[in-house]
């Protein structure tokens, strides 16, 4: 008897972790088909000019992945800084310096819990944003896998990095 529990707990251990590892590819796997400059998510004119992107900090957890994909992944010009940095150090003002800010907003989503009741939740959707021309690039899709997701989205901005 004891060894069936354990050979159980085994088994859905395994198969919790494999549907957790597909969720994360499947997350990867579109990100890859829609964090494209076609579907709105890269300017046209990113990479063109050296240029600093400016990634917002937030949060101490939100921070940790972020400095640690950046450092991973970003081969641009880079500065992590805070919003109140942003707003309060004069030498962000130049445009031309720290023209794209790489940053997120929340979109809320509603869903139906399993006893029929309503639940709200909220999502990091990124985003790039264009200084110099007022527009933000926003992904197309989020995911609470929002860490895969700031990978992906880091490798395409390289990708139009390389181009230009």
């Amino acid at each position: 008897m004891r060894r069936l529990k354990n050979n159980l707990l085994l088994i859905i251990s395994i198969l919790t972790l494999t549907l957790l590892s597909s969720c994360g590819a499947i997350v990867k796997s579109k990100a890859n088909n829609n964090l494209t400059e076609e579907k709105g998510a890269i300017p046209p004119e990113f990479g063109n000019k050296n240029t600093t992107m400016l990634f917002i900090s937030h949060h101490r957890s939100y921070n940790k992945y972020l400095k640690k994909n950046v450092k991973k992944i970003y081969k641009g010009n880079s500065e992590i800084i805070s919003t109140e940095e942003l707003n309060s150090n004069t030498e962000y003002r130049n445009t031309e310096k720290y023209r794209y800010i790489f940053d997120y907003d929340y979109k809320s989503y509603s869903y139906t819990k399993s006893d029929g009741s309503f639940g709200n939740g909220q999502v990091k959707k990124f985003y790039v944003l264009d200084r110099k021309n007022e527009k933000k690039y926003k992904s197309p899709m989020t995911s609470g896998y929002w860490s895969k997701l700031q990978k992906v989205y880091l490798k395409k901005l390289n990708e139009k990095l390389e181009r230009n």
